[in-house]
């Protein structure tokens, strides 16, 4: 079987670097467990917006989860949705390949080109979470199959467009390393996660654009002055960049002085430097109301970390309730009272960062993704 896969980008920088964020993490997943895949004979991967001189990093990231049969065609396109189009409908004319599979319903939209090819469309998170439109909404029901990230995304995308097919779940997983073969076992869970030891402070990490802010950035802040009444030492760190942080900025300093510096801005951070404040803080919290998934908390999980997310959206299909973590509405108090739990009870933050890992040792890791994934996609081989 011959297959194309199109992303929008996998994240490689022309200088050798990668992007952190959780489309990127999926897609560089996606495209590693099917160069896995034996019956796949070749694979197409083709991205919208990385650079052409990023190839070569790209086919380095495959190979080493590839079978030893596999033929690659890997290309990137510089941010010219034309000439993805022009590539598309030449691959659909000459019969390139059997089926082709689009991460994204916006990219998808060239399935409408008469003569396309079979194929398959993964419902990603917020892209799903609103009225489609007539194109949108006619690729999806002409889809052979349809691949959703949540239960959560499935729901609320047949919700807001009536008669849209149920997509078929499959859970993501935290990546693998990406220039070597993953290990047997995952040295990061053999760290130790003690509360009493770390320092006494929640992270979110995510997008801070304007549109992204439905994360719960501004219930935290302005949580934060009822956190220090019981924990006076507690900090609250931002990981992430975007539009919308001069007005979180602003927000904090609007706070008493006491507790504006003890709100810290990180900005964006490589993977090390993530890491690094994975291993130091003592709780994670993103109390959101419009994950798709929620990768962040999976991230944290395999940390040890308990973490704080919101009642109704996708995270509750990562975050058991009083089992891995702490579920509240979005509002300020609520998320202060989980914080301030988490911060001050050890024996529930261990319990719970506890039950987090083996969650994720369990069902988050990267076999766990390709086994989910190959299920799905092995009907389509005949």
């Amino acid at each position: 079987m011959k297959y194309l896969l199109i992303a929008p980008q996998l994240g490689f920088e022309p200088s050798g670097k990668f992007t952190i964020g959780g489309l990127l993490q999926f897609g560089r997943c996606v495209a590693r467990a099917m160069a896995s895949f034996p019956f796949i004979e070749k694979l197409g991967i083709w991205c919208q917006v990385d650079h052409p001189t990023t190839q070569q990093a790209i086919e380095k990231m495959v190979k080493i989860y590839a079978h030893p049969d596999l033929e690659l065609d890997i290309r990137g396109f510089g941010k010219s949705r034309v000439r993805l189009a022009a590539a598309v409908a030449q691959a659909s004319f000459q019969k390139e390949y059997d089926q082709v599979m689009y991460i994204l319903v916006n990219q998808a939209v060239l399935a409408l080109m008469p003569g396309h090819l079979p194929y398959t469309v993964w419902e990603v998170g917020c892209e799903m979470f609103q009225p489609l439109g007539w194109a949108r909404t006619q690729v999806l029901r002409r889809a052979d199959r349809l691949l959703s990230i949540s239960h959560n995304t499935t729901e609320v995308a047949v919700q807001q467009n009536p008669g849209l097919p149920l997509g078929k779940v499959v859970h993501l997983c935290v990546e693998p390393p990406l220039f070597t073969p993953q290990l047997d076992h995952d040295p990061i869970v053999d760290e130790p996660y003690q509360p009493a030891r770390r320092e006494s402070a929640v992270m979110i990490v995510g997008n801070l654009h304007h549109g992204m802010l439905y994360k719960g950035h501004q219930q935290l802040i302005a949580a934060w002055p009822e956190v220090m009444a019981t924990c006076p030492q507690a900090e609250l760190w931002i990981a992430g960049g975007g539009t919308g942080q001069p007005e979180l900025e602003a927000q904090a300093q609007a706070l008493p002085v006491t507790v504006t510096k003890q709100v810290h801005f990180l900005g964006r951070l490589d993977d090390e430097a993530l890491q690094e404040r994975y291993r130091r803080c003592r709780v994670f919290a993103m109390p959101s109301t419009g994950e798709g998934f929620g990768l962040v908390f999976v991230e944290a999980a395999r940390y040890g970390l308990p973490s704080i997310g919101g009642k109704h959206d996708s995270v509750k299909e990562v975050v058991l309730d009083n089992q891995t973590g702490l579920l509240v509405e979005q509002n300020p108090h609520e998320v202060a009272q989980a914080c301030q739990r988490l911060l001050t009870d050890d024996d529930l933050a261990k319990r719970l960062g506890e039950a987090a890992r083996q969650r994720y040792l369990n069902y988050f890791q990267f076999q766990h993704f390709r086994e989910r994934l190959l299920t799905m996609i092995e009907g389509l081989k005949d």
